[in-house]
């Protein structure tokens, strides 16, 4: 009969035999899978490195494109600080104001008589309608549900309620059901009406803060808003209002901001500058190691790289401001850009027009950069297009791999067998050698020990 146990019949050590031969047909097909995935993945790795360069790049050229343009934006100044912040959109005027702020809106509140029971005073049955400027909801109050902190639940939860506030507020003589406008203004002011079961008022309130709207004076002429952000006083001008003192003038300068139109520009300097170090180590080659960057070669990072470069190069705007060196922006060897500042703030000042032009003007520098960017980063760019190509790749070697697996699988099965066989008929061998050497030692004349 057969041995069963591997190795048992012949003395061999079919497990560790099995398990080499396996190793050995499985490593260089394993070992080309993981070099190559571990290339992608390095591939990968540094594309992403390189468009998120790329996408900070863009940033940078949005800040300065179209009417939103930092080049020419104009800023808000101010000759006191701590009464009201100012701040400019599309729209605003350069100009001289004096501002003086005469009162803060307010929100209107109210509250309730005092219950000496506290929460779970019982404030009966009953229907109570709430208003808030134009709009009310009513609330009723049930036997069971008919408590101080029911009515101020039952007032928040509603469904209706466009935005009225309930609380409640203990104080010495009791607590207090307090009602505050969601809207700061006279027109957002609140109104209560309460109608027991039996007839008559089911609660009684007084104004404990009545509204009020922000009321600024502007070159002398009034303006009132309920609100302490006034956006309809002066065009394309905000003003967030702090703290009223009448009497108090404040001048609001609205000019030119040259100071963030030199930031954007040398943060687009900074951006276009981090670009070319991605690709110096990326792309480039070591002479010391004698070995290139992931993607030395790469087609579409070379592209993009000298569609930049041309942009970065070449005059925009039509007007006498139309190149970077005239900013004081010059290309260093390295192919970095280097940013003189004072030569930069002098271009702005003497000709802001003409920089702003230069940039944000529909055949500006910004207008092609964005132009050039998003072939290589839109939906359909060249670089997300590259990008699923290496995972696609992936993938396919995540299946070699799993065909790999299955096929060795079988391999060690079909080993498996043929040492286990091999191992079955060595027992069989090894007992029918011992058996016919007993045989011949019994035969007569057998020499004997």
């Amino acid at each position: 009969m057969p041995l069963s146990s591997s190795g048992i019949g012949s003395g061999l050590d079919v497990n560790s035999l099995v398990a080499q031969l396996v190793s050995a047909e499985r490593s260089p097909q394993a070992n080309r899978l993981q070099a190559t995935q571990s290339r992608i993945n390095v591939n990968l790795s540094a594309l992403g490195t390189f468009t998120a360069g790329l996408s900070q790049l863009q940033s940078a050229v949005e800040a300065l494109a179209g009417s939103g343009s930092a080049v020419g934006r104009l800023g808000a100044t101010l000759s006191r600080e701590g009464l009201f912040t100012a701040a400019t959109a599309s729209g605003a005027v350069a100009g001289r104001y004096e501002v003086e702020v005469l009162s803060r809106a307010s929100a209107h509140k109210m509250a309730s008589q005092a219950y000496a029971g506290g929460a779970d005073s019982v404030v009966g049955n009953g229907s109570v309608t709430v208003g808030m400027g134009a709009q009310s909801f009513q609330v009723q109050l049930v036997d069971g549900a008919n408590t101080l902190a029911e009515l101020r639940d039952r007032i928040n939860a509603a469904s209706d309620n466009p935005g009225v506030r309930a609380s409640l507020l203990t104080e010495d003589g009791g607590t207090r059901l307090l009602l505050t406008s969601g809207q700061t203004g006279t027109a957002q002011s609140l109104s209560l009406a309460s109608t027991a079961d039996g007839g008559g008022d089911l609660l009684n309130f007084v104004d404990t803060h009545p509204a009020t709207d922000a009321r600024v004076r502007i070159d002398g002429f009034m303006h009132t808003d309920g609100d302490n952000t006034i956006t309809g006083a002066l065009d394309g001008v905000t003003l967030n209002l702090l703290a009223a003192e009448p009497g108090t003038v404040v001048d609001l300068d609205i000019r030119a901001d040259h100071a963030a139109a030199a930031e954007a520009i040398q943060l687009l300097v900074r951006n276009y500058n981090a670009v070319v170090g991605v690709v110096k180590r990326q792309a480039g080659y070591d002479p010391a190691s004698q070995t290139g960057g992931p993607l030395m070669g790469d087609v579409a990072v070379r592209t993009a790289m000298q569609q930049l470069r041309s942009v970065m190069g070449g005059a925009h705007g039509g007007g006498e401001v139309n190149l970077l060196a005239q900013l004081g922006i010059t290309t260093s060897s390295d192919g970095t850009l280097t940013v003189d500042s004072t030569a930069l703030s002098g271009a702005l000042a003497q000709d802001p027009d003409g920089v702003r032009a230069m940039f944000s003007a529909s055949d500006g520098m910004a207008a092609r950069m964005s132009t050039v960017l998003d072939r290589f980063l839109g939906s359909d760019g060249r670089l997300g297009a590259q990008t699923e190509r290496l995972r696609q790749r992936l993938e396919s070697i995540g299946d070699q791999t799993e065909a790999l697996d299955r096929r060795m699988a079988a391999v060690e099965a079909r080993y498996r067998r043929q040492f286990v066989a091999l191992d079955a008929l060595v027992g069989q061998m090894q007992t029918t050698s011992n058996y016919l050497a007993q045989q011949l030692a019994n035969l007569p004349g057998a020499s004997r020990t």
